[in-house]
């Protein structure tokens, strides 16, 4: 049984009353669902963000491969409001399976993850299985066309409904995983960045800005690295301090692995999680967090969770404690960190960036 997205309680997180947990992709994939004549057999949904389709979809048992952190909170949220089961956790695709009948697969961003995910898609579908790519058609470049091209025979883009499109794609080409890693220098480190991974092939400017004012930075025996992507400040500020105790954190599991491969490939040992920010985590009077918070969460332009991770760090800072973070200047976010920080200090001068040093966290 399929259910009906606007007769489902579903929810975002970060909680963002004014959009939806769905789009008109989700909704065309659950028409065209309506009179899918492929093979039977197992389904998997890949980026499914808030896990809408799983709640929808949840009476067909589909797996749920999804990177972020975020998104299984969201899923764990949506599918018990709807008192809907579960979908079987895909947690790295060595846990996918060999023969899917239907792929449901949310064109991502970036193609660098996009071409990845197929290359492993590819080689999973069972004799005559499909592979359906949801999209809005504004987010549909010709990098993801050629993509499609690359890794399938056959392609049918479908009619656009309500500015959307779900392209099917039969008949793979390429069975084999693709190796799609970078590889690059910032600051004093060597970096690897996966697939999907934030500022994956070159050095982030909100970064790099960052790394030019940590001479500022004090000396403590641990610190946080607060949405670490490939590990890009943590490893720099090891580099100074080398005795400090590093804890790692990210809700993207794609930047975690690259943070592992990235501290391996300097010789360092850090902590890491994949989890939504300090959620849960259990860690308080931390004497140094360091952020570099996105501003967007998939292609959408949000600063919801910044926000998020600015009242987390003051509540799990100590007294005496510091929170440096970056952001663009246009970003304002002296204005907002006030809210959690009695004291908020620019301390670059550069002109498309702001480093923050926030102290005195408010109870």
């Amino acid at each position: 049984m399929i259910e009906d997205l606007t007769q489902l309680t579903l929810s975002r997180v970060p909680p963002a009353p004014d959009l939806q947990a769905y789009n008109a992709a989700d909704e065309l994939v659950l028409q065209r669902l309506q009179t899918y004549d492929g093979p039977a057999g197992p389904m998997l949904l890949v980026n499914d963000g808030f896990g809408a389709l799983a709640t929808a979809l949840a009476s067909t048992s589909p797996d749920w491969w999804n990177d972020s952190a975020m998104a299984g909170e969201a899923l764990k949220l949506n599918v018990s409001a709807n008192q809907a089961s579960t979908p079987r956790l895909i947690e790295s695709s060595a846990d996918l399976k060999d023969h899917y009948a239907l792929v449901i697969l949310h064109a991502p961003k970036s193609l660098t993850l996009f071409e990845w995910q197929l290359s492993q898609i590819a080689g999973r579908l069972a004799e005559g299985g499909q592979c359906w790519v949801a999209v809005m058609v504004k987010h549909l470049s010709r990098g993801h066309q050629k993509l499609m091209q690359r890794y399938f025979g056959q392609i049918n883009p479908g009619l656009a409904a309500k500015k959307a499109r779900c392209v099917t794609l039969t008949d793979p080409l390429i069975q084999g995983s693709t190796e799609l890693a970078h590889d690059y220098v910032a600051g004093q480190v060597n970096l690897v960045s996966l697939p999907g991974c934030f500022s994956e092939a070159r050095p982030d400017p909100g970064a790099l800005a960052f790394l030019a004012e940590f001479d500022q930075l004090p000396a403590v025996d641990r610190f946080v690295d607060l949405g670490c992507g490939n590990g890009v400040l943590a490893l720099n500020y090891l580099h100074r301090h080398p005795h400090s105790q590093a804890i790692l954190i990210d809700e993207s599991r794609q930047a975690t692995a690259s943070a592992t491969a990235s501290a391996a490939r300097n010789g360092r040992q850090v902590d890491l999680y994949h989890n939504n920010g300090l959620s849960g985590l259990g860690l308080t009077d931390l004497p140094l967090i360091l952020c570099n918070p996105p501003f967007h969460q998939s292609t959408t332009l949000t600063t919801d969770i910044a926000h998020t991770l600015f009242e987390q760090a003051a509540d799990a800072l100590a007294d005496s404690g510091e929170f440096w973070v970056v952001g663009n200047r246009h970003l304002n976010y002296h204005k907002t960190l006030t809210r959690w920080f009695s004291q908020v200090t620019p301390v670059s001068q550069h002109p498309k960036f702001v480093v923050f040093r926030c102290t005195g966290p408010k109870p």
